[in-house]
């Protein structure tokens, strides 16, 4: 096992933009091998932004400052979830291992792999006795052919408009906390988490779409915040599709994600993906209606109770 240090950055002691940049290669190169990507927007915007409040970065390093491999945890969700990285060339030498080994007690380690990335992903955490505890399932459908979706029906009362930015960041994060408020990570935005993707090249306020009260366009009931991530590409991503609680059992759901699927394809795209959580039935359910089909399923282990 070559020899290396693991180095610890947080709040206090932030990485450099040097390190930054050599964890992003790093996630990039382990992608290019992989054909997925290792690290999720949200641990990317971390990197990026290393002063972010209760987060914690693992550098695995060589004799020769070579970065060998990466973890990031994140005690802000609930529970504590981390992510974890091994440049192709050092895998199989004890740098996961060691890696792992450093993540704090009860922390649950995502593995976002596909195909045969994804079979050693699920060695690896089985073999150091980590069992698959949830499950993001990636669904997609395409955004020019069959099957068709219904147009989108709001009941009289509501209006649609698109997210101003200086004028309704507040009222989103309240409609975000509440619609989201037992989900692990989103229900935790706080305006960080909003300014940051904000000031993303993707971000497109034209395409975060709200469902006001048409007598009281700044109060919101439901949202579709769409992402096209290259600007450029040809896929679109059902982003964040938000309701609130006092609004469910009125078809706001469908209706907003019509929206901002009728958004997307007026952008000439070819194709639409989204997460959701497996638990999420009633979401799935949802999406499977408008034609949407898994592609891949993203899981998170965590180390099984004693007993």
């Amino acid at each position: 096992m070559p020899r290396q240090t693991v180095a610890l950055r947080d709040a206090t002691n932030p990485l450099t933009p040097e390190e930054s940049a050599a964890v992003l290669a790093l996630a990039a190169e382990a992608a290019a091998a992989d054909g997925s990507e290792p690290l999720s927007e949200q641990f990317r915007l971390s990197v990026r932004a290393p002063e972010h409040a209760g987060v914690v970065h693992l550098l695995a390093q060589g004799a020769d400052g070579r970065l060998l491999g990466y973890a990031q945890t994140r005690t802000g969700d609930r529970p504590p979830s981390a992510e974890l990285v091994v440049a192709p060339g050092s895998r199989r030498s004890g740098v996961g291992t060691e890696l792992l080994e450093r993540l704090p007690d009860g922390i649950r380690l995502w593995s976002h792999a596909s195909g045969r990335a994804a079979e050693a992903s699920s060695a690896f955490a089985t073999a150091r006795g980590l069992v698959p505890v949830r499950a993001l399932h990636v669904m997609g459908r395409s955004l020019r052919s069959a099957p068709a979706w219904p147009p989108a029906a709001l009941a009289p009362g509501y209006a649609v408009r698109s997210f101003e930015p200086g004028r309704d960041e507040e009222a989103w994060l309240r409609l975000n906390a509440a619609a989201f408020a037992s989900h692990p990570e989103q229900g935790s935005w706080a305006r960080a988490d909003l300014d940051l993707r904000m000031a993303q090249p993707w971000w497109d306020p034209e395409g975060l779409i709200l469902v006001v009260e048409a007598d009281h366009p700044d109060v919101l009931a439901a949202s579709h915040w769409t992402k096209v991530d290259p600007p450029e590409g040809q896929v679109g991503e059902v982003y964040v599709v938000a309701v609130s609680p006092d609004r469910q059992g009125q078809g706001l759901g469908r209706a907003v994600t019509v929206l901002g699927l009728d958004h997307l394809r007026s952008r000439g795209l070819d194709r639409v993906e989204l997460y959701v959580d497996e638990e999420n039935v009633a979401a799935v359910r949802t999406y499977t209606a408008l034609g949407f089909e898994d592609v891949e399923v993203h899981r998170q282990f965590a180390r099984q109770p004693p007993g």
